[in-house]
């Protein structure tokens, strides 16, 4: 018999009561309840009192006009919140918007829907959330979560009107786990504004970006209606640390960028593009690293990869299916391809083209792609090569115009090598620097992309060192002779693209739903857990059958593990986890753990 406290907490030694303790504050900020307010006076009033721990509950219905203006300076163990009391049941409408000051504060569950009366000044609207309130003072810790945005447009003769829907200042914010359906008019839909030279640190992830039309149907026509922007061209050369990663976006068409990257040392990972137009491009800017992300172009002209502009990049792990160059008038485009590498201008303004330096492109995939890596531009002006660029161990399956296409040589300690074709022209020379032409074998297709099978000329043929290069897309694990393309056959690796079937269970709005506390038990009747707390390894086992898809969440939603098991009892290695509580979520149930 285990001796409890008055709180029903096991006495354990000093260490394990401060665990229990950070468990307990966690799970209280978590699934807090509080306060229901049912109108705009009650709300405002609720807000003039707010403080450190308050829980704001909307009353469920529908909501006209919302002006919310708050700067709460919460701590992390007692957020300030304002939650939807079910979310997907509270509809802000009208002119509603969003303005947070202070810090930890979490705003989550509601659907924006059915704009009306949005004012334009000096050709701007007014965002609909912002990580600053109306008295300029910016949001530091702060967390935008399970929203949804569906069609909160301006009217036709705003379409040229600059509105962003959600604008970030202030350091360490995150957007996750919400919808974002139905951009029309110009305008980012995130936009990290990265205003001065201070890094941010913001996190923007599983997150569903869907159904975008350009203005005038003219995906080539103005800039400004990307899905995420990070930076401004003023303070491109200053780092931000932001993270964009586990997105989906689907049947999208806003303009060329996709998502722009205009700051330094930021991380783009683990998202996915299907049925699209555009580019993820690194427009301004130096130190990005992009891996893991899957791109179905689903032959759409105008879809691209990633477009390359700076210095010091990473472009690893990425697999391309699907890509048309062209315009949508048919002509030829100097920025679209799977792989395009700019030229860079001589003394480059910071809104131009800076010279692309001592970038890596290495063991990527590219699957019916007209044209695939592209090396230099023809646009005027851009003279300078790119310098010391590495473009290494990609495979190449049926380009029907150019596989690599080199417009402009590189210049300095620049090298091509490793790279596999099959069925498809190229600017290299097969069997210089490893470079080489296959007839047959190279890839498979396969339940959503094409992988790799048994006798491929990828296996074992990777050629460089590469430090960063330690799992492949899957996030199976690199063999010491590791393989071309972004897989490592046999390795085991699971994460694989997203699906839009996966909205609202894995990313998206409602994910988060499946975490409230009333669905998370210590011990389900089908599925346990032991040891609980666990200071290294964790196993699951199953009363009946297979324990099939499990997934780990902490209590911010963030993914952490997703793992398909085919055993009775398995073994998970945690050891990389933090002290804390976390979640597991299986078909069958959502358990809850602690690391000690």
């Amino acid at each position: 018999m285990k001796l409890v406290n008055q709180s029903g907490f096991p006495v354990y030694d000093v260490k394990a009561m401060k665990t229990y303790m950070l468990v307990f504050l966690l799970l209280l900020a978590f699934n807090a309840k509080g306060q229901i307010v049912s109108n705009n006076a009650e709300l405002q009033n609720a807000i003039s009192n707010a403080q450190a721990g308050t829980v704001i509950e909307l009353a469920d219905g529908t909501w006209n006009s919302v002006q919310i203006s708050i700067n709460v300076n919460a701590i992390e163990s007692q957020p300030c919140i304002i939650k939807a009391q079910n979310p997907g049941s509270v509809f802000f409408e009208g002119r509603s918007n969003i303005s947070l000051g202070g810090s930890y504060i979490i705003f989550e569950g509601v659907v924006f829907q059915n704009a009306s009366g949005l004012i334009t000044s000096n050709g701007r609207i007014e965002p609909i959330i912002e990580f600053r309130d109306t008295s300029n003072n910016d949001c530091i810790n702060c967390t935008v979560r399970n929203i949804k945005v569906d069609a909160y447009n301006g009217t036709s003769t705003q379409e040229e009107d600059i509105f962003k829907w959600v604008i970030i200042y202030g350091e360490y914010n995150e957007v996750s786990y919400s919808s974002f359906i139905g951009k029309n008019g110009v305008g980012s839909i995130i936009n990290d504004n990265h205003n001065n030279s201070t890094p941010d640190y913001s996190k923007i992830h599983h997150n569903y970006f869907a159904d975008r039309v350009p203005v005038n149907n003219d995906v080539n026509g103005l800039n400004d209606q990307d899905a995420i922007r990070i930076g401004t061209s003023t303070t491109s050369l200053s780092d931000s640390f932001t993270e964009v990663y586990d997105n989906l976006f689907n049947n999208w068409s806003g303009e060329v960028e996709i998502i722009s990257n205009k700051s330094g040392s930021n991380r783009y990972y683990n998202n996915t593009f299907r049925d699209y137009q555009g580019t993820l491009t690194l427009r301004h800017g130096n130190n990005a690293d992009v891996y893991g992300n899957y791109f179905f172009g689903n032959n759409n002209a105008f879809s691209g990869g990633v477009r390359v502009i700076g210095e010091d990049h990473k472009v690893y792990n990425n697999y391309f299916e699907g890509l048309r160059y062209r315009k949508p008038n048919g002509s030829g485009s100097n920025t679209t391809g799977a792989l395009n590498v700019m030229n860079g201008q001589v003394n480059s303004a910071l809104s131009g083209y800076y010279q692309v330096k001592n970038v890596q492109i290495v063991n990527n995939t590219l699957v019916d792609c007209d044209l695939g890596i592209r090396v230099g531009t023809s646009l005027s002006g851009a003279t300078l090569p790119p310098e010391n660029l590495i473009v290494a161990n990609n495979i190449i399956l049926d380009s029907d115009i150019n596989a690599f296409q080199e417009i402009t040589a590189p210049i300095g300690s620049s090298v091509y090598e490793g790279n596999i074709t099959q069925n498809g022209s190229w600017d290299l020379t097969n069997g210089v620097n490893s470079n080489e032409t296959v007839t047959s074998g190279l890839l498979a297709s396969g339940t959503d992309f094409y992988r790799l099978v048994s006798g491929s000329a990828a296996i074992d043929a990777g050629v460089g060192s590469y430090t960063f290069l330690t799992t492949d897309i899957l996030y199976g694990d690199r063999e010491m002779d590791f393989d071309a393309g972004a897989e490592e056959f046999g390795a085991g690796g699971t994460v694989g693209p997203y699906e839009v079937a996966d909205v609202g269970t894995t990313i998206g709005f409602g994910t988060l739903n499946a975490l409230s506390v009333n669905d998370v038990n210590i011990e389900s009747v089908t599925v346990k857990l032991h040891p609980v707390p666990s200071n290294g390894e964790l196993t699951i086992s199953k009363k009946d059958g297979a324990i099939g898809l499990i997934i780990i969440f902490n209590t911010h939603g963030k993914l952490l593990y997703k793992q398909n098991i085919d055993l009775k009892t398995a073994t998970i290695n945690v050891s990389q986890f933090s002290s804390g509580v976390y979640i597991l979520k299986t078909n069958t149930a959502n358990l809850r753990f602690v690391i000690d």
